[in-house]
């Protein structure tokens, strides 16, 4: 018999240990970690000597086309060059929040279409919640095996829901056994009075766009939703934390026995406000905050408290766009981030911080798969799907939006100097990176998750605190 591909020579790092195995690869799935494969023959035998072999990396957070909506044309094409980006950085799955106004039951479909057709990583669709009509297809989706949604408590007036759909929405999403996700900044009244007090007083710069949503605003959206998910008995999952105090207000909601899962982004571990070369790119929502909130989330990763990493990757395409008229309030929110997660963490935490590989895997791939319950993911035991990336953790590079694989033309982290990087991705049993180039390999899948264990106590009348 002869197998697909086997990764030879590396160390495996996966299910929280890592072992000198080889990785046996046959039809797409992972059919065995052996130490001697000598004996097997393969049509494909990649070398991992000396470097360390991961499971696929998930980027639990994701825009695509989130600047071209309701363009179906523009995410078909994003779907190619963001997966060209994601699996250059050794990222193989991505969860894509979906936003529309109208019906998900028939946006999701189109999607879908377009993502089979172009994308070359496998996609979860998390739709964002922004009205009660939405509210009401949730038990319908989670049916067909869509069972994150996502929630803004930002007052946008595209995607924020009010307060009562909000607490109508996650009574819904947990009483049909779904993830919530909640990007949490509180009240949309504060923070356009904060922004205009700024704007008026003259302030232009990226430390006003904090100071325009200082941390107590996102602490206390944080906690209201922890008290709404503990009277309704059910697990809540916070999107983008970025403030120094956010996991341990999150630790406390655990030692009462909420089930809450929080996310971080590489931008609030890498980056902070003082930081002149992000000073006409680094908008975002929740903002790039101070050192010490940079520092503080590092010790919420590596304690424990934090559980994933996702990049809030946004496709905005062009930094004359990005930039606006050269002020804060002009410049426009978002950037890419997953083609260059896996390098900052591996030079920011890895090497600079002591965070272990085992530790790496859990916020990169296997916490992700677990929570959203994405079945064949986060994992190179055997059934696994295929989903392999090799990183050498001493090989040195130079970030550049003009050697990055995304449609977006600028970067953060330009100029960026970083140690380890990854060097080949498998997906689906077929390598797609592999010295320096990149192959669009499987078609995309979108991925079906499973629901959780409706919350009873959401069948039941709470009053909202």
């Amino acid at each position: 018999m002869t197998v697909d591909l086997i990764v030879r020579g590396g160390r495996v790092v996966t299910d929280g240990h890592r072992v000198e195995a080889d990785v046996v690869i046959d039809e797409g799935r992972v059919t065995g970690l052996i130490r001697d494969t000598s004996h097997i023959a393969a049509d494909r035998v990649v070398d991992a000597r000396g470097k360390f072999v991961l499971p696929g990396l998930i980027d639990p957070h994701t825009h695509w086309g989130v600047f071209n909506l309701p363009d179906l044309d523009a995410f078909a094409t994003q779907c190619a060059s963001e997966s060209a980006s994601s699996l250059a950085g050794g990222v193989t799955t991505v969860m894509h929040c979906a936003m529309d106004k109208g019906s998900y039951l028939a946006h999701l479909a189109q999607k879908e279409e377009r993502v089979e057709a172009r994308a070359g990583v496998d996609v979860v669709f998390y739709p964002a919640l922004t009205n009660l009509s939405q509210v009401a297809e949730v038990p319908a989706l989670v049916d067909r095996g869509v069972t994150s949604f996502k929630m803004f408590l930002n007052g946008d007036a595209f995607y924020g829901i009010g307060e009562s759909d909000f607490y109508a929405g996650l009574r819904e999403v947990l009483r049909s056994g779904g993830m919530p996700m909640v990007h949490c900044e509180w009240t949309p009244p504060a923070l356009d009075l904060l922004a205009r007090e700024l704007a008026t007083a003259g302030r232009t710069d990226l430390k006003a766009w904090a100071d325009a949503r200082p941390n107590v605003l996102e602490l206390t959206a944080m906690e209201r939703v922890f008290r709404l998910a503990e009277s309704l008995g059910g697990p809540v999952y916070i999107v983008h934390v970025s403030t120094r105090e956010g996991p341990e207000l999150g630790a406390a909601a655990r030692e009462r026995g909420v089930e809450i899962y929080l996310e971080t982004c590489p931008h609030y571990l890498a980056l902070d406000y003082t930081m002149p070369s992000i000073a006409a790119l680094g908008k975002v929502k929740p903002p790039i905050r101070g050192p010490g909130d940079r520092e503080g989330l590092w010790n919420g990763l590596l304690s424990g408290q934090i559980d994933t990493v996702g990049t809030d990757h946004c496709t905005l395409l062009l930094r004359e766009a990005k930039v606006g008229k050269g002020d804060i309030w002009s410049q426009q929110n978002g950037f890419a981030g997953t083609e260059t997660m896996l390098p900052i963490l591996l030079s920011e935490g890895v090497r600079k911080r002591g965070m272990t590989l085992e530790r790496l895997v859990e916020v990169t791939s296997a916490n992700a798969a677990r929570i959203h319950r994405i079945p064949g993911k986060g994992s190179l035991r055997p059934g696994a799907d295929a989903d392999v990336t090799i990183v050498d953790l001493e090989r040195p590079a130079t970030l550049s939006a003009e050697t990055l694989h995304s449609a977006c033309d600028f970067t953060l982290y330009e100029g960026w100097k970083v140690t380890g990087m990854p060097v080949v991705t498998v997906r689906g049993g077929e390598v797609v990176l592999e010295d320096g180039a990149v192959s669009r390999g499987p078609a995309g899948r979108v991925l079906r998750t499973a629901r959780r264990a409706p919350s009873p106590s959401a069948s039941r009348p709470v009053p909202f605190p």
